[in-house]
């Protein structure tokens, strides 16, 4: 895509993509003037962003190298981290939920997928999706390795979406080995963390978080990633998650009494 399209979907929102002066063959999609997605259409094995590496880096531990999971994608965007499965775990199943109607018709008409990739998509609101994923005749019911949480409406998460009986339908969807990601966009005084790791330790006995060493030390504002469930090898897996990078990192377990 040489030039920069742009589209008003039906809530009113302008998303644009726009090439990345930058970096070849990549892409930026806005909603209004907010960034919200980086794709590498040569390589999607390419993550931009600091916490979506950390995310690409979680879901590479969560499995045998190359081994197909399944992954639920609670916030679509361009598909970012979609890409990245389909790239590095060929006939993985994937499931995105986008609540921004229009929105991913819109990139995948500029930005196709690979012919090989499987992603379904569902357009509605995360939670109310995930009440019918989770119904015990549901084939997504107790089946998701990893689940992505990565909704925002502008520069906020819905609070709807923060609160236990969120996390409470997530786990119903979550393998019993299975890792929630969940991106958190904060400020310096990590106030939206703290909310989002109250609601989290209301369900998931295993909890911890990872991000810039600025940020968790409450110097500077950005984005920390979570990561919880029932299984204690994510703990585990944290010391080579911080190795991976980006560097300087902090990290720390949330001992959930």
């Amino acid at each position: 895509m040489a030039e920069a399209v742009m589209k008003t979907l039906p809530s009113k929102t302008v998303a644009r993509l726009t090439p990345d002066p930058f970096v070849a063959g990549a892409l930026t999609l806005h909603l209004d003037s907010a960034p919200q997605s980086h794709i590498s259409l040569r390589d999607p094995r390419d993550l931009f962003y600091d916490y979506v590496r950390r995310m690409g880096t979680a879901i590479d531990l969560a499995a045998p190298a190359g081994e197909p999971i399944d992954v639920l994608h609670l916030g679509a965007g361009a598909l970012t981290l979609a890409r990245y499965v389909a790239e590095t775990r060929p006939g993985s199943l994937q499931l995105a939920v986008e609540s921004e109607k229009g929105l991913v018709p819109f990139v995948l008409a500029a930005a196709p997928l690979p012919r090989s990739s499987t992603i379904d998509l569902i357009e509605g609101d995360a939670l109310g999706s995930l009440g019918a994923l989770a119904a015990a005749d549901s084939a997504w019911r107790e089946r998701a390795d990893v689940v992505i949480c990565d909704v925002y409406a502008g520069v906020e998460t819905p609070a709807h979406l923060v609160t236990p009986a969120f996390f409470e339908a997530v786990d119903r969807v979550l393998a019993p080995n299975g890792v929630v990601l969940v991106n958190v966009a904060d400020d310096a005084d990590l106030s939206r963390s703290e909310a989002q790791l109250a609601a989290l330790r209301a369900v998931f006995p295993v909890i911890a978080v990872i991000g810039p060493s600025a940020v968790l030390a409450g110097r500077e504002g950005g984005n920390v990633v979570f990561l919880a469930g029932a299984d204690p090898a994510i703990l585990d897996r944290m010391p080579a998650l911080a190795a991976a990078g980006p560097h300087p990192v902090a990290w720390r377990i949330v001992v959930n009494e």
